[in-house]
């Protein structure tokens, strides 16, 4: 036993195509069925629109994840990146940050797959599917990152079925003239309000949020210094173009979305162009969407902080203990499980919803402004600031990033703002009791 607490070395079976399968699951190629009809209000049913504009802007930030994952392919993500590339103390509040976002999205996608496994089985409680997601997922985390990733594979091709399903619905409408074609998801001339666009571009710019992930397996790949940005810019755009697909083809089936109830938007679409039996195949594959895949990566995803923070000693060490017969850190993985099971059973998702995109966001601000500071303004040459290229990666594009991130940041509700200060404070306190009032350094992995 002793032995197997002191290993903290993960196995590296991930290549670059499970890191996009992995990214696309905590994405959901399906996100935009349950969100769908919040969508369309204010983008006065331009949607696709929308999901466009939230691609190009998250690809700047995906731009920067890929320049610090080249030069620190570590578990632990954007922790370990501003700890590396600005300091330590500033790495630590980050990764408190992202904790809050990374606990909180199991719990949220455990309620909403519970809530479609109750409609389809009403006689079995949201309870019961709530624990069976959540002692499925954790098993198959403790077992192996590998097994997780062929589990996503099976579950992202289901997806994949049921959307070219429903794409090939629309499209034979479409070819017997049922429906008449038209670009109301892209540009309605007639109902055109920029304000409006740019309010929905900030709802479902959440959407695209998890690519991040990626690189919280880093330690878990082969050659994470090429594959893991190769897998972030990859997962960002092909996630994108499917949202666009899907909902192109939601608002060319029904034009008249005024006509549709906002909770049940686009299953009522599934319903009209494709009948009872492709709503049913819809609404399981959205449990096993979110219930199983999305759980699962999620929480491999904040599996990893724990173990990375456990592993620098600013959390304890236990979290770092790695499974001797899987190579797993299996510590994180069981309390990670333990802690959402209270969320998703006590919170409401209404309650929940709101503080998720606090951590990911306050993340992705320190990310781009590491980028800019560490590799551009920091560069010792100056010669090698003023190139292009340079100043494409290393300040254009991250500033780019820094601007749309800070901006959703800003426009985020009252209450995550909130609850999501009150634990950075907490974090802060934690932090001073840990290094004796700063007296002491704070604690990091030494790079050799």
């Amino acid at each position: 036993m002793k032995a197997e607490k002191q290993t903290t070395s993960l196995k590296r079976t991930l290549k670059t195509r499970d890191l996009i399968i992995y990214g696309l699951i905590f994405m959901i190629p399906l996100a935009p069925a349950g969100m769908y009809g919040a969508y369309l209000a204010p983008a006065n049913g331009m949607v696709a629109l929308c999901f466009l504009i939230g691609m190009v802007a998250m690809a700047f930030t995906g731009l920067s994840y890929r320049v610090m994952s080249q030069n620190y392919p570590m578990a632990g993500s954007v922790y370990v990146y501003v700890q590396k590339g600005v300091s330590p103390g500033l790495g630590f509040l980050t990764g408190w940050a992202i904790l809050l976002d990374y606990l909180l999205l199991p719990a949220t996608v455990v309620i909403i797959g519970s809530s479609f496994a109750n409609a389809l089985v009403p006689s079995v409680p949201v309870w019961i599917w709530s624990l069976l997601f959540i002692v499925f997922s954790t098993v198959i985390n403790v077992i192996g990152v590998d097994l997780m990733s062929k589990c996503s594979w099976i579950l992202f091709a289901l997806q994949m079925v049921v959307i070219v399903a429903f794409s090939f619905c629309v499209i034979r409408l479409w070819v017997n003239g049922s429906i008449e074609f038209n670009t109301i998801s892209f540009y309605n001339p007639e109902r055109f309000d920029m304000s409006g666009i740019l309010m929905a571009t900030g709802m479902v710019i959440l959407s695209y949020l998890g690519f991040d992930a990626i690189s919280t397996l880093a330690e878990e790949t082969i050659k994470p210094e090429k594959n893991v940005g190769k897998a972030i810019i990859s997962s960002i755009f092909i996630i994108g173009i499917i949202f666009i697909v899907i909902t192109f083809l939601a608002g060319m089936a029904y034009p008249n979305y005024q006509e549709l109830n906002p909770d049940t938007a686009f299953l009522d679409i599934v319903n009209y162009v494709g009948g009872t039996g492709l709503t049913i195949l819809t609404t399981f594959t959205l449990v096993l969407s979110f219930g199983i895949a999305t759980t699962q990566a999620s929480q491999t995803a904040v599996a990893r902080v724990l173990f990375a923070m456990g592993r620098d000693g600013v959390l304890p060490k236990q979290l770092s203990y790695v499974s001797k017969k899987y190579q797993t850190p299996y510590v994180s993985v069981m309390l990670v499980g333990i802690l959402i099971v209270p969320i998703s059973l006590l919170f409401s998702l209404e309650v929940i919803s709101t503080l998720v995109s606090f951590g990911a966001l306050f993340g992705f601000i320190l990310l781009n402004m590491t980028v800019i500071i560490k590799y551009y303004f920091k560069n010792p040459k100056r010669n090698e600031r003023l190139k292009v290229k340079s100043v494409l990666n290393y300040l254009v594009c991250p500033l780019i990033g820094l601007i749309v991130t800070l901006w959703i940041f800003i426009n985020l509700g009252v209450n995550a703002h909130t609850v999501g200060f009150l634990w950075l404070a907490a974090g802060f306190l934690y932090l001073m009791f840990v290094t004796k009032f700063f007296r002491n350094p704070v604690p990091q992995l030494e790079l050799s």
